[in-house]
């Protein structure tokens, strides 16, 4: 979203939360969720382990490369690539390839590094993670992870570095098989002589919010699900003041993807409300010109979701690059426009503009 669209009044708070929110949901994954099959699955998990090694070597290897992301066939504009230097001890720096100027780190403190442990035993609680042999990536020799669904389908793939053991790329598939979503580094370096001597970031967003404090909060109204859906299940909750009211960031994973919802009372400014009648602002497909009548923003460089909203007294923020049916899920298991009964109904069919679900 343009800053000149973010809505006035405590909402305007988004405009400062989404840019950053978006480069820590790029860096991080996006998967399918395949409602026909929504068990876990069962068998031996003989891939964690060069997954977990894979996560070790993020926080001991120093590296400059470019991450290629790319999101649903056929997604204007079609892909964003960053330039990214991990430099040990200090954290992952990101930047739009060619504008460096607006680097961005997540320092190795955070919380829901690439190959978080939390995110990991999510992976393994959720899909069958198998080690699926050789391959070659950007011309160097890797080992091949799959996560596989309950009816055995690839759900997503890893293919890890055979001399450093750093993830040197993912993709996630939806039921088709079609991708989803990839990320994969090129010219890979093991260096960290490009790390930038100003970026934004440097401390995790916000104070953790532990299992007592959510309770509190709703307890006052918030609505602070552990699951949003069967696998989508609560991993960081963190909630930062503005303005002296608190605006909770909650990220939901099933392993491979990862949800963000802000939350915050308040409303959006007038001025940014439809004058339709489900009284919604949103944008056309790609991000372009705000319009009336869409339920959801469909923008971002990698087929990213967003969707803003406000309910019961809150506004809420979905941020997710993920397929069109994990986004829907997780949209739909909040609280609905007030008087829109049709809300998820349009949500849906938005969103099969991203494909089939």
């Amino acid at each position: 979203m343009r800053r000149a669209d973010a809505p006035s009044g405590p909402g305007s708070v988004l405009a400062t939360v989404m840019p950053i929110a978006v480069l820590c949901v790029l860096l991080l994954t996006a998967g399918a969720h395949p409602e026909a099959f929504a068990i876990p699955a069962e068998g031996e998990d003989d891939g964690m382990a060069t997954l977990r090694g894979a996560a070790v070597a993020e926080g001991d290897v120093a590296y400059t490369a470019v991450r290629e992301l790319h999101g649903p066939e056929g997604t204007p504009p079609g892909g964003l690539d960053l330039r990214v230097v991990n430099r040990p001890g200090e954290g992952l720096a990101m930047a739009p390839l060619g504008d460096e100027e607006q680097a961005f780190v997540v320092p190795a403190s955070s919380a829901l590094e690439t190959l978080d442990e939390r995110l990991l035993a999510m992976l393994e609680d959720t899909y069958r993670v198998v080690d699926a042999g050789e391959d070659e990536l950007d011309g160097r020799s890797a080992r091949v992870v799959e996560a596989r669904r309950a009816n055995t389908t690839v759900a997503g793939r890893f293919w890890v570095d055979g001399e450093t053991d750093l993830l040197l790329g993912r993709a996630i598939y939806d039921e088709a098989g079609e991708t989803a979503f990839s990320s994969h580094l090129t010219g890979l370096r093991l260096v960290d002589e490009d790390w930038p001597e100003e970026a934004l970031g440097g401390e995790p967003w916000g104070d953790a919010i532990d299992h007592p404090e959510r309770e509190r909060l709703r307890a006052q109204g918030w609505v602070l699900p552990e699951h949003l859906t069967w696998n989508l299940r609560l991993v960081d909750s963190r909630s930062k003041s503005y303005e002296g009211r608190p605006v909770v960031h909650s990220v939901y994973s099933d392993g491979l993807s990862q949800i963000s919802v802000f939350s915050q009372r308040g409303k959006l400014g007038e001025e940014y409300l439809s004058t339709d009648r489900n009284g919604y602002t949103g944008t056309g497909m790609g991000g372009e010109g705000v319009t009336t009548g869409h339920e959801t923003i469909f923008g971002g460089d990698v087929g990213q979701y967003q969707s803003m909203w406000q309910a019961d007294g809150f506004v809420y923020t979905v941020l997710a690059d993920a397929p069109a049916d994990l986004a829907s899920s997780a949209v739909t298991a909040l609280p609905g426009p007030e008087g829109d009964s049709e809300f998820w109904a349009r949500v849906q069919r938005g969103l099969s503009r991203l494909g089939p679900t």
